[in-house]
């Protein structure tokens, strides 16, 4: 896939950090495989190193009635300390108010890993200092937003077996369970789509596992739609259409190899909209790894959502 130019994404200079702004510091405490109480002083450290005033809130609960408050002031960027799941719960919550600078502390970080957001200490306090800010799009499934991608089908219901079982940190290791058990046991029901292409036409198929992706990675870094852009309005949806084990088996290997896209039995659209729904049981549904509830539902994307604070270079 072509890199970005410059000329390719356009960025917004905010004004550097002052005395007078504020920054909520959200923290997702059981983000990624082990404790990071460390990194989370060495952040509030670093705002007010800046000359913000941090604010930090623990859950999701806490930032729904804090952005809800009309007492409250609303804060001038929001700090993301976990995952992809962790931003997309923010952006879904501020509906795209306000900058959110994510630092990477999840299992994947996949959309960090996409835009070059640094981990390093003094990297991302001169991204905040500098605070470039892209506008990606989004994507809704059902009511909840998502920046990455969504799935339906055998992915999504080993998130929901992972996340039924979760008590703590999440390691990669927590999915090689599950994804042998569900290639021993996952019954495929089948998935039927009707999708709104690109320029406005509609047309119809099904499957048995599909993808509707913003960006073209995936976790381990696996490229399943290569078309697809953060800042096109489209989703690029992919569906693998034939089941059972062997066919699982044989997906898995084509996506570790980086050749999904080029397999004749899965199909690919570049979408405004889907409705997806089942004949049959209702199928698990995933945004950003997290679980999603279950069909019916309808995808959709948000053009220019979301404002992200950036390095002021450009995705791969």
């Amino acid at each position: 896939m072509p890199k970005e130019s410059d000329a390719d994404v356009t960025f917004t200079e905010t004004r550097q950090a002052t005395a007078t702004e504020t920054a909520w510091l959200f923290i997702n405490r059981i983000a990624g495989s082990f404790d990071k109480s460390q990194s989370h002083m060495r952040l509030r450290a670093l705002l007010e190193e800046l000359g913000m005033l941090p604010v930090e809130i623990n859950s999701p609960d806490q930032l729904k009635a804090m952005w809800n408050d009309p007492a409250q002031i609303r804060p001038d960027v929001i700090v993301s300390v976990g995952g992809d799941g962790t931003a997309a719960m923010i952006a879904g919550v501020t509906s795209g108010e306000v900058p959110i600078a994510i630092y990477p502390a999840g299992t994947e970080n996949v959309l960090a890993k996409y835009l070059q957001i640094p981990t390093d200490f003094t990297a991302f306090s001169k991204m905040l200092s500098k605070r470039f800010v892209r506008q990606i799009d989004a994507g809704k499934c059902g009511d909840r937003t998502f920046m990455l991608m969504a799935s339906v089908g055998f992915e999504a219901e080993i998130v929901h077996q992972v996340h039924a079982r979760r008590n703590g940190h999440l390691t990669k290791f927590h999915y090689v369970r599950p994804t042998f058990r569900m290639l021993a046991q996952y019954e495929y029901p089948r998935i039927q789509l009707d999708i709104e292409l690109a320029d406005g036409t509609r047309t119809q198929t099904e499957g048995y596992w599909a993808f509707a992706f913003n960006v073209p990675r995936y976790a381990l870094g696996f490229e399943v739609a290569p078309k697809a852009t953060p800042d096109d309005g489209l989703l690029d949806i992919c569906v693998f259409t034939r089941k059972g084990f062997w066919s699982t088996g044989a997906y898995i290997t084509s996506l570790l190899s980086g050749s999904i896209s080029e397999r004749s039995d899965v199909q690919i659209f570049q979408a405004r909209s889907a409705e997806i729904t089942s004949l049959d049981a209702p199928i698990p549904l995933q945004t950003d790894g997290d679980p999603a509830g279950f069909t019916d539902v309808r995808l959709a994307v948000l053009p220019n959502y979301l404002p992200l604070v950036v390095p002021k270079r450009k995705a791969r």
